[in-house]
């Protein structure tokens, strides 16, 4: 994983209410948008913002079921989880990149 990428993901993270978003999403019920946000006390267009960032660093998946959005966490997450992404960061800094 380049250094790049790794800053984009640790920016992803760097969001209390993305952390409470992927908190809801972990918890094994797979909200919608419109759930997120009168769970969390957000604004439709903040949840939809802060779904898009966790979708571009590759931590959710959106797909359509008829008319309805659908929400899937990605291992991509897990493997973050694993603190593999510790070591992957010393490797980078460590070769320079």
């Amino acid at each position: 994983m380049e250094i790049k990428q790794l800053a984009r993901t640790f920016s992803a993270l760097g969001s209390e209410d993305r952390l409470r978003i992927l908190g809801l999403l972990l918890g094994g019920n797979l909200p919608s948008c419109g759930e997120i946000a009168r769970e969390l006390g957000l604004s439709n267009p903040a949840v939809s913002y802060h779904l898009r960032t966790l979708e571009g660093v590759g931590f959710i998946v959106r797909t359509r079921r008829g008319r309805t959005r659908c929400l899937s966490l990605t291992p991509r997450l897990q493997e973050l989880l694993r603190a593999n992404v510790l070591r992957e960061l010393k490797e980078e800094v460590k070769s320079g990149s």
